[in-house]
């Protein structure tokens, strides 16, 4: 008879050891909710978190050196002048003379005697809030960063010139927001300066002015600027740092969740979930992966395909073309200077034609040292142009050792997206091969019966 209280004891033992552990895997998993949630947010405000703002007004540059300057120099003798009337604030008058006249106020961010300006290494956007009067149409904008491998001093031209341009709408307030992607290096610097492939992109690690310029088409009379506000937004970190943070943050818990889990006899569950999702991950990016050609990061011949696949069936009234490129001489450059170099010759070839194609042309590398665009919606002398400009951009493009690299192209068009793609190309590559037996560096449309000749 004893026995029973005893035994009705140690059953509410067990069942309070039992609450009690419930209640801490309760515990656990709401931490882990509650961590989860900070993570979603972390990602949605990443840039609220992440992003630092440098706003420049009259006010605050007032102690700043700043500047006007024109063609009206010694070098270029150019007659149009400028006139600063305030910090922020100055006009131009634009006269005939120089082939394209330009007038711009430049501030400068390093002190006197110094080349140290701004560290935009991780630079978003530049946002330029002003007011514009004059027979302009658009305006150039340069964050002129200096590099003692290639700049001199602070107040030449040696300085990169990271360039955007945008459109104006003259007589009123109004801003002009430019991401990282909207900028390029000018290519009249590139070509003066004959800087290293590995130079010749944008680069903002060290800001020394921001100089806004009128624009490239020529306005010649009177322009008058006055700028509120330029704000630079830079971030304390790249986005795939923070992103490496946040995975390495997650990674940390997720063994701890792992190793909890193994102690209460359910960590291979988990074990085995985490490796699945891990697995088809790396599957999903090793698909993508094939799509690309791992030196240019273009597409390669099964992206292209792929992408040509998914053109509509009919052609925009304009039609196709396929530009079909391939260097010159270029088994000659390996041998010279190595296939390092000349790997970089190729990655540096592949900017210069994406950068060169238009907006809804596609771009991939066809095979060795050829190159393909695809050029939906256009017309033969269109596709003759992009054809011709892409040659010319790499024709006086300073490729460093080897200074010059020219490229024959061979350009097919059709009315239709009727024709294989292999086809195309086969025409493209007829019209490539009359253009290197014409002595290459040239471009030669597709013309019924060359390929008779070839």
């Amino acid at each position: 008879m004893e026995s029973q209280p005893a035994n009705r004891t140690n059953a509410s033992e067990t069942v309070a050891r039992r609450g009690l552990k419930l209640l801490s895997n309760a515990k656990f998993e709401i931490i882990l909710f509650v961590l989860l949630l900070l993570t979603v947010a972390a990602v949605a405000w990443q840039d609220r978190i992440l992003v630092r703002s440098t706003v420049l007004t009259p006010q605050s540059i007032a102690s700043y050196p700043s500047l006007i300057h024109t063609d009206n120099n010694p070098e270029i003798k150019g007659k149009s002048g400028g006139t600063l009337i305030a910090p922020m604030r100055w006009t131009c008058d634009l006269r005939a003379g120089f082939d394209y006249p330009y007038c711009g106020y430049e501030v400068f961010f390093n002190q006197p005697g110094t080349t140290k300006g701004l560290d935009l290494t991780n630079f978003r956007s530049l946002s330029i809030r002003f007011t514009y009067r004059g027979p302009g149409k658009s305006v150039r904008v340069h964050l002129k960063n200096f590099d003692p491998r290639y700049s001199k001093t602070v107040e030449d031209d040696t300085s990169k010139f990271n360039r955007v341009e945008a459109d104006v709408t003259p007589g009123r307030v109004q801003q002009l927001d430019f991401s990282l992607a909207d900028f390029g290096v000018a290519d009249w610097w590139l070509f003066k300066h004959k800087v290293a492939p590995k130079f010749s992109h944008p680069q903002f690690d060290n800001v020394t002015s921001v100089d806004i310029q009128t624009g490239t088409e020529i306005a010649l009379g009177h322009h008058e600027f006055e700028v509120q506000e330029i704000v630079l937004r830079t971030a304390i970190m790249s986005v795939a740092q923070y992103y490496l943070s946040l995975l390495g943050i997650w990674v940390v818990l997720i063994g701890i969740y792992l190793a909890y889990r193994l102690r209460n006899l359910r960590g291979e569950l988990e074990r085995r979930q985490t490796l699945q999702a891990l697995t088809l991950r790396q599957a999903q990016e090793a698909e993508e992966e094939a799509r690309r050609d791992h030196l240019t990061k273009l597409l390669n011949r099964r992206g292209v395909a792929e992408r040509f696949e998914t053109l509509p069936e009919d052609a925009p009234p304009a039609g196709l073309a396929v530009i079909l490129i391939d260097i010159d001489h270029f088994k000659s450059l390996n041998d010279r200077f190595g296939h390092s170099y000349g790997d970089e010759v190729l990655s540096t070839i592949a900017t210069l034609i994406k950068r060169n194609v238009r907006g809804g042309d596609f771009v991939g590398r066809w095979g060795g040292e050829e190159f393909l665009a695809v050029c939906p919606g256009i017309d033969a002398l269109e596709a003759q142009h992009v054809a011709e400009k892409i040659r010319r951009r790499i024709e006086h493009f300073h490729f460093g050792d080897c200074e010059q690299v020219t490229t024959s192209v061979g350009v097919h068009w059709t009315p239709a997206t009727g024709p294989e793609l292999t086809e195309l190309v086969g025409l493209a590559d007829v019209a490539l091969y009359s253009a290197k037996r014409g002595g290459r560096n040239a471009c030669c449309l597709y013309r019924p019966g060359m390929a008779k000749a070839a």
